[in-house]
């Protein structure tokens, strides 16, 4: 195998605080300010909604418990490109290369910047949507091709922004929600409605809000003691993720009626209406706009590392494992960049979005369910060890094949997380057919490139 993305001892180092932020930015997104009001359109009780959000709080904590041991057996970076590859075959890691590259980083990035533009337009209508969508994507990409120092100061300022701004809300939204919390209670019916149908539909939605939980595995090898850190950081990110779209629902829910928010797609302007009047509505489109700008600033940083490792082990794509004097991927940050612009101008992300979905979920799959295989794997290598071996791990009583980070409960939360996914694909294939047939061909697209990448991987 080749080396780590560098050489240098020198080499700076990010730490858990920066970790988590980055995590925290990328999952928090558009999806939790949109989708409240389209899942009102199958659900009726606002018990049913939390405990879905709930759901899919449970089902991201435990791909990041099942990942946490994953990236402390495989300490390096590129995510699924590496983790598949490792594991499985080199031909599922340039198909999840492939995947999380367009549908991983491109189309979210896409989305935001423009989701961007459309609140700032709404504040201030002489603004161009488009035009405040390119200069963000331009502005950040240009932040982030200082060095690592700089990227990790300047996500870690503009996150901690967006939760201050997020406490507001909520501080704003407990103290004057009019509504009775008894809304939220649970009753016969929620438990019924819970268990219909409609809620995997609305679940769905929670998937979307969710992802970007993973995040932090692409950039392993610029982590401090990453073996822990990368475990530590993806648990206490999912959790606060969990609890912070708890908190912002129930202020949603309790701000405006329920008729009201069903099938808003603004929910966020809807209820800081009711709480603080017309003006609010604008104050929390600048919010979002705000909030997104972290998003986009974490999928900015940590594309191009995946893309750096893919450039490392790919012949074909040498090119795109280039750095920086400072260690920054900028060939590879730029193709990024340019991929952001086309779709922006030509807006053609959208069938991409829908379809994104299937074969983000199969990676995921693959990968939360590589620590059984590994497992397995070291079960046989143990018992191929020399004799000593094995008698000095009796008496001793230390399993030589544990990992750094082991995955609590194991093993729960990688079949747990198996079950809701192959749920969720099943119900998305079903649902949503024309859709999830361009999910199918981008995951064929992938397998059908690793012959022509030739892929070489570290010995």
């Amino acid at each position: 195998m080749t080396a780590p993305l560098s050489t240098s001892h020198a080499r700076p180092k990010i730490g858990l605080v920066t970790c988590v932020f980055l995590t925290a930015a990328i999952t928090i997104g558009n999806g939790i300010y949109t989708s409240l009001g389209l899942q009102l359109l199958t659900i009726s009780h606002a018990f049913t909604i939390l405990a879905l959000w709930g759901i899919g709080g449970l089902c991201a904590l435990c791909g990041a418990l099942s990942y946490a041991e994953l990236a402390s057996r495989l300490p390096h970076s590129g995510g699924e490109y590496y983790y598949l590859s490792k594991i499985y075959h080199p031909a599922l890691g340039t198909m999840a290369g492939v995947i999380t590259l367009f549908a991983g980083f491109v189309a979210p990035i896409s989305l935001a910047c423009m989701a961007f533009g459309q609140y700032l337009h709404s504040c201030f209508p002489s603004c161009s949507s488009l035009l405040a969508s390119i200069a963000l994507i331009t502005l950040v990409t240009i932040a982030h091709l200082f060095n690592l120092s700089f990227s990790a100061f300047f996500q870690d300022l503009i996150t901690g922004f967006k939760f201050l701004l997020i406490a507001l809300f909520l501080y704003l939204g407990f103290r004057y929600a009019s509504l009775s919390p008894h809304i939220l209670l649970p009753t016969t019916s929620t438990w019924h409605e819970l268990f219909q149908p409609s809620s995997g539909v609305a679940l769905l939605f929670c998937f979307y809000a969710y992802s970007g939980w993973n995040s932090i595995t692409y950039i392993a090898d610029d982590v401090a003691a990453s073996q822990r850190t990368i475990g530590w950081s993806l648990v206490i990110g999912t959790l606060v993720v969990t609890l912070t779209y708890l908190l912002l629902n129930i202020v949603f829910l309790l701000a405006a009626p329920l008729e009201e928010l069903r099938g808003v797609i603004d929910v966020a302007t809807v209820a800081s209406t009711h709480l603080v009047g017309t003006t609010g509505g604008k104050m929390m489109a600048l919010l979002i706009a705000g909030g997104l700008v972290a998003g986009v600033s974490g999928m900015t940083w940590i594309g191009p590392r995946m893309t750096q490792v893919m450039g490392q082990n790919l012949p074909a794509l040498f090119w795109l494992s280039r750095t920086s004097s400072n260690n920054i991927p900028w060939r590879a940050t730029l193709l990024q960049y340019g991929l952001v612009i086309i779709v922006l101008l030509t807006s053609s992300f959208k069938m991409l979005l829908v379809a994104t979905q299937i074969p983000v979920l199969v990676c995921s799959l693959l990968g939360v369910l590589g620590i059984i295989v590994l497992r397995q794997r070291s079960k046989r290598e143990k018992g191929s060890a020399p004799a000593h071996l094995q008698t000095q791990s009796q008496l001793t009583g230390q399993t030589p094949f544990l990992p750094l980070f082991p995955c609590p409960w194991y093993p729960l939360p990688p079949l747990l997380f198996a079950a809701i996914s192959l749920a969720a694909l099943l119900y998305t294939i079903i649902s949503d057919f024309q859709e999830s047939l361009w999910g199918i061909f981008l995951i064929v697209l992938g397998l059908a490139l690793h012959p022509v990448f030739k892929t070489k991987f570290r010995k």
